[in-house]
């Protein structure tokens, strides 16, 4: 029984292909349906053509799923060309047949359509593993698509991190809180980076000896979590104590488009 799944991913071909070959991919999408242990080789740092690897698998990380084998195998026309493909012809005790395609393709708006192609034989449970895997690669996109986000912001507030260090080096206070305010905006729909910007700017305001501004951070980094589970965020807030917690703000122009693939 086949599966054929799609989506676009909001990264480069070249960003999406280069990780699709990595284990560490498979395991943060698959997490936490799936939890992967790799047996044979233990350690991995990348797929490599036509080796077979020893995996043992978790569902939910709790009940185990036996042992499965991966067998990789990299498939591109011609070296730089697309459509670039990768397959694991994979196979377990009771699943004598899990044959997976990756297709990645760029798109027309510079990211990329990621095609998941699954063929599963498992004699009279082919049904329900059919089943399973329906879900599970359902899965793995929506997880895709959230990791690339996740990488999107990483990268634009890494530029914004060089220019406060910059700012520092030149003791423009001014121009050091212009960029974590952008930082703010960038990460505020993630947890993890929303409370990682408030706590730099927490520090910032420590070094600075500035006390009202190092409560109303205190106050954010309370609030932060809760606005983020309640999807409650007050967009293109800057974070900073001179400004309403709970007010939205107009977005800085050269950000705002850049933010739109978040």
């Amino acid at each position: 029984m086949k599966i054929s799944k799609s989506t676009n991913i909001a990264l480069s071909p070249e960003d999406v292909w280069r990780e699709v070959q990595t284990p560490a991919l498979l395991q943060h999408i698959a997490w936490p349906l799936i939890q992967f242990h790799f047996v044979d080789p233990a350690t991995l740092t990348n797929f490599n053509d036509r080796e077979r690897l020893k995996v043992r698998l978790k569902l939910l990380g709790i009940l185990p799923l036996g042992e499965q084998w991966i067998v990789p195998s990299v498939h591109e026309e011609r070296p730089e060309s697309w459509p670039r493909r990768l397959r694991d012809n994979g196979f377990s005790k009771l699943v004598k047949t899990w044959d997976h395609w990756i297709t990645v393709i760029p798109d027309n708006n510079g990211g990329t359509r990621y095609v998941d192609d699954v063929e599963v034989r498992a004699g009279i449970f082919t049904p329900v593993v059919w089943a399973f895997a329906w879900v599970f690669y359902r899965h793995r996109q929506r997880r895709w698509r959230g990791l690339a986000r996740t990488m999107i912001a990483r990268k634009l507030v890494a530029v914004e991190n060089d220019a406060f260090a910059t700012a520092i080096a030149n003791n423009d206070v001014k121009s050091a809180w212009r960029a974590l305010e952008r930082i703010h905006i960038i990460t505020q729909i993630f947890t993890g980076l929303h409370i990682a910007s408030h706590l730099q700017m927490l520090r910032y305001a420590w070094t600075l000896r500035d006390k009202k501004e190092v409560v109303g951070q205190l106050m954010r980094l309370a609030l932060a979590p809760i606005g983020n589970l309640t999807g409650r965020l007050p967009f293109g807030n800057t974070g900073r104590a001179n400004v309403n917690a709970f007010q939205p703000m107009d977005i800085p122009s050269d950000l705002g488009a850049k933010i739109t693939k978040l």
